[in-house]
């Protein structure tokens, strides 16, 4: 599958809706195109989002093995946070991070020099510890209950 040549026909079809695109990806053992815009829209006009996306699609069907199912939606409160950049810019949030042995919800005080620094509430005490950027398998941003 030529997935490159897939996410530049998606980014061109939403550029000319005036749509801002955050991220494709084909998750091959479910047979899902997943297309996350970075938008608040309304659920009919993801509907009609989706609906023109297929269409557009339909030239493409050749690049798919087989059948596969497409998933057009926003990212939502719990967007991903993708790459140290977006860390960066996510101190002070309250973020959800997973590594291979353990999950975590917390403040996110600080990331410096590959570490993030998070704040956890621990029954009525705070603690504080660090991950390494390399061991983070997973990190979104979070919903405080």
């Amino acid at each position: 599958m030529q997935l490159d040549t897939i996410k530049n026909a998606i980014r061109n079809f939403l550029s000319e809706k005036k749509l801002k695109l955050f991220e494709v990806t084909y998750h091959k053992s479910d047979q899902i195109l997943e297309v996350l815009l970075d938008e608040q829209l309304k659920m009919e006009e993801l509907e009609q989002i989706s609906a023109e996306l297929s269409e557009l699609l339909d030239a493409y069907d050749d690049q798919f093995a087989d059948n596969y199912f497409l998933d057009v939606s926003t990212v939502g409160v719990e967007r991903p946070i993708r790459n140290e950049e977006e860390l960066l810019k996510a101190v002070g949030s309250y973020i959800y991070v997973k590594t291979k042995e353990d999950e975590y919800n917390g403040d996110l005080d600080a990331y410096e020099d590959g570490i993030l620094h998070l704040s956890l509430k621990d029954k009525n005490r705070i603690r504080k510890i660090q991950i390494d950027y390399k061991d983070v398998k997973k990190v979104r941003y979070a919903v405080r209950f």
